[in-house]
């Protein structure tokens, strides 16, 4: 009578065992079974985003010779897994965004004026093909590339239709002045879109808006300033017109233009020291054109003559790099790196 209780009690237990076990695998079946619908739903939200027709952010474009271009709509079948960028500015806002899959950049044999903070990881390799300079491309490396998308701006708006034998996926990324950060805004939020970037982009729009409201915010504090930029020992000066290079430094930083009479040109006007002292600004931020060290500049743009302005008697000549200002405008990084700049240097 024991023994036959003791199996029954075995047995008893051995079914609630299995039935637990069975219980516990169900669970585990279900888990995965949601973790497989997760990732597959995850797939299918990337993937649905393609098609994309993406627009160039400037629908046309003048080139030097005079002569109009049209930047066709670019139709991706894929997100592109193989990516060039002669645009310095665009490839810091795809280093950003933790974009993956650079295979060119305009190095110019190692002498480009890339980022600092890019030019090591973007350095010509096996997998990083020098395609030129900005404005002389080396057409057959490009195509050695394989690219699957080429980003462009104004400096290779001339080379916009040979581009497109290679691949049709040209874009045209370049800003228009008068607008300068939403023409940044609409950049980092045309590579979120194409490479699924969209949280991380917003999250460095916001960080760059604070920068922005925070110059503005210390702009309101002077008078009125002149924004100039310095090259082989000439100095050029910019307003707050339509077509100055530099008009962003009033339009969207905030400071009051000391003068609004500069002639109109992207690259200044021929502005003398003596012109600077007539105008006498209480802020005087200087680009550095040829990219140089700030003291071997300093012996040109701090002479006898801008020793007697306002600006140089309360220390506010501020010296930006050039690097950033004139060669990788638009980038969100080098973008908060010229908004700091300005607010490290004006205390």
């Amino acid at each position: 009578m024991k023994k036959w209780r003791f199996l029954t009690a075995t047995a008893a237990l051995t079914l609630m065992l299995a039935a637990c076990g069975a219980e516990e695998e169900e669970t585990t079946t279900a888990e995965e079974t949601e973790e497989t619908a997760a990732t597959e739903t995850e797939a299918t939200e990337e993937n649905s985003a393609f098609p994309l027709t993406v627009k160039s952010l400037t629908p046309g474009s003048e080139t030097e010779d005079g002569s109009s271009l049209v930047f066709e709509d670019v139709v991706l079948e894929e997100e592109p897994k193989r990516i060039i960028s002669f645009d310095y500015g665009f490839l810091d806002t795809l280093d950003a965004l933790g974009v993956e899959g650079i295979v060119g950049v305009a190095a110019n044999g190692g002498s480009g004026n890339i980022p600092a903070h890019l030019k090591d990881k973007y350095a010509p390799s096996d997998a990083i093909a020098d395609v030129g300079s900005l404005k002389e491309i080396n057409f057959e490396a490009v195509a050695a590339a394989e690219p699957d998308i080429i980003f462009i701006s104004g400096r290779q708006s001339t080379f916009y239709e040979e581009l497109k034998e290679i691949t049709p996926n040209v874009v045209f990324i370049g800003s228009d002045n008068e607008k300068y950060f939403e023409g940044v805004y609409e950049t980092v939020d045309l590579a979120a879109e194409i490479f699924g970037k969209q949280e991380k982009a917003e999250e460095l729009k916001a960080g760059l808006q604070a920068k922005v409201d925070a110059v503005n915010e210390k702009a309101k504090g002077y008078e009125n300033a002149l924004i100039a930029m310095y090259n082989d020992k000439k100095i050029s000066g910019f307003d707050n017109g339509p077509e100055s290079r530099f008009a962003y430094a009033y339009n969207d930083f905030g400071f009051t233009p000391v003068t609004e009479d500069i002639e109109a040109s992207s690259h200044g006007s021929d502005f003398s020291y003596e012109s600077i002292l007539s105008v006498d600004p209480e802020v005087l931020l200087v680009v550095d054109r040829t990219v140089s060290d700030v003291e071997a500049i300093k012996a040109d743009i701090e002479n006898d003559i801008i020793k007697q302005t306002r600006a140089y008697k309360e220390g506010k000549i501020v010296y930006l790099d050039g690097v950033n200002w004139y060669f990788s405008s638009n980038g969100v990084t080098t973008e908060a790196a010229k908004l700091d700049e300005i607010l490290n240097e004006l205390k």
